[in-house]
């Protein structure tokens, strides 16, 4: 353990706005895409360790409303919003050496749940549910005090469950499971302070095409996200 550290010597805020883009697509044309900005809240501990094995928790809120372009399930083009809620619960293993005399080397491995609300607004509008399970594996950098943050990882949903509920068109719900596809993660940024950092952010979710349910399947979807943290450590 770090000399002189407390227990919540690695307990850290993040405030996180990003942008966010997705697209889905049908035998490789796009049929939908949302995109705009969302607002993130993030908390985060990690054992302060100077090497060996170690653990990491990360928590995230979410929210947007973000454009719509697409078509209602009938096929009419349709231009609206779309409201994202969610969030996330991240636990991380890996191990630790050091990198020079001011840098830690993290190779880290996790899985995750997510679980967002995405809200279509307007005329034929209804709301689906999202739960994927992930898997993620990447090298982290850190500084001992002050210095470079950088991260560079693969990220695969493996498991996903989404409720697709037509409640406010009269119909009911239907449960499909999009398919799994790796995608990547990276983040770089510097700690200026003992406590202020700053650092800017990718991530992504590829899924591939669902099966058919009552009529209805998820298309291959891709998400992404690029933003900034600005972050507070204890």
């Amino acid at each position: 353990m770090l000399s002189g550290s407390s227990a919540l010597a690695q307990f850290k805020l993040d405030v996180a706005p990003e942008y966010f883009y997705w697209q889905e697509d049908v035998n490789g044309a796009k049929v939908m895409d949302n995109s705009g900005f969302r607002i993130g809240l993030e908390a985060s501990y990690e054992q302060p360790k100077e090497k060996g094995w170690l653990s990491a928790t990360r928590f995230k809120l979410y929210y947007g409303e973000v454009d719509y372009d697409g078509q209602t399930w009938g096929g009419t083009p349709l231009k609206t919003t779309t409201d994202y809620y969610g969030g996330l619960l991240e636990e991380r293993y890996g191990y630790r050496w050091g990198l020079g005399e001011k840098q830690y080397l993290d190779l880290m491995g996790g899985i995750g749940l997510d679980f967002w609300l995405r809200s279509l607004n307007g005329p034929g509008g209804y709301n689906e549910y999202w739960l994927p399970i992930y898997l993620k594996a990447g090298l982290e950098v850190s500084p001992k005090e002050t210095g470079w943050i950088g991260t560079l990882g693969v990220k695969a949903a493996v498991y996903t469950t989404q409720i697709a509920d037509f409640g406010r068109m009269g119909g009911g719900t239907v449960t499909v499971h999009p398919g799994t596809m790796p995608s990547g993660y990276a983040e770089a940024g510097y700690k200026f302070t003992k406590n202020l950092s700053a650092a800017v952010f990718f991530d992504s979710y590829w899924f591939s095409k669902s099966s058919m349910e009552s009529g209805v399947y998820q298309p291959e979807s891709k998400s992404y996200e690029v933003g900034v943290k600005v972050g507070w450590t204890f």
